[in-house]
């Protein structure tokens, strides 16, 4: 009996296993994160989504595809964003992923912001600020929420999607900023992510 219990959880955990992870569609190109995120005006009118927190209305402000490599990322589940932008990902891109600023910069974060560190004198600041950004990720369907949960510090990705403001009929509102050139309250990107590349793998 004992031995039947264990093959049934272990049939349950494999289960599980293969639910949670992410399944990929396709195998992409190798990630190139030195260019910078393409950024272009989009026809997309507002649409709505269902959310465990009532119905959000999403007004596209641009098409966004970024490729970069992961420096930091922050799962959400309590707080007052959570129901709907599950992670956050601090993308780096250009020079920053390739020495000298691979080793000498250091990335975190806190609260929906991001921060970075460097004590070496020969760097770029306004290169560093420019080049990196904490992006807040609304997942277009369950394969991404789990593919975006799936990523990890180091990671090259590519993400494509819309930039979005993001509001609701109680007076809940989130806007995306629009520029890498800004920082402070309101300078990160509010992400829906309707295809995401983790290394080779291509989730949609």
């Amino acid at each position: 009996m004992n031995k039947l219990w264990l093959a049934l959880l272990a049939v349950v955990l494999l289960g599980y296993w293969g639910f949670s992870r992410p399944h990929a569609s396709v195998k992409g190109d190798p990630i190139d994160w030195s260019g910078e995120p393409v950024q272009e005006p989009t026809e997309r009118s507002p649409f709505e989504i269902e959310t465990r927190k009532g119905r959000i209305t999403l007004d596209p402000r641009a098409s966004f595809d970024a490729s970069a490599v992961v420096a930091s990322d922050e799962h959400y589940r309590f707080d007052d964003g959570a129901f709907l932008v599950p992670v956050d990902l601090v993308m780096t891109w250009g020079k920053l992923p390739e020495e000298p600023y691979k080793s000498k910069v250091s990335y975190g974060q806190i609260t929906r912001y991001y921060f970075w560190r460097t004590s070496a004198p020969d760097l770029d600041l306004h290169y560093i600020q420019t080049h990196s950004a904490n992006m807040h990720m609304i997942p277009a369907d369950d394969n991404v929420r789990r593919a975006l949960l799936s990523v990890g510090s180091g990671d090259p990705v590519r993400v494509q999607g819309l930039l979005v403001n993001a509001k609701r009929d109680d007076g809940f509102s989130w806007n995306s900023s629009l520029t890498r050139e800004d920082d402070g309250p309101g300078a990160c990107e509010l992400v829906w992510v309707e295809e995401i590349q983790i290394g080779r793998e291509v989730y949609r």
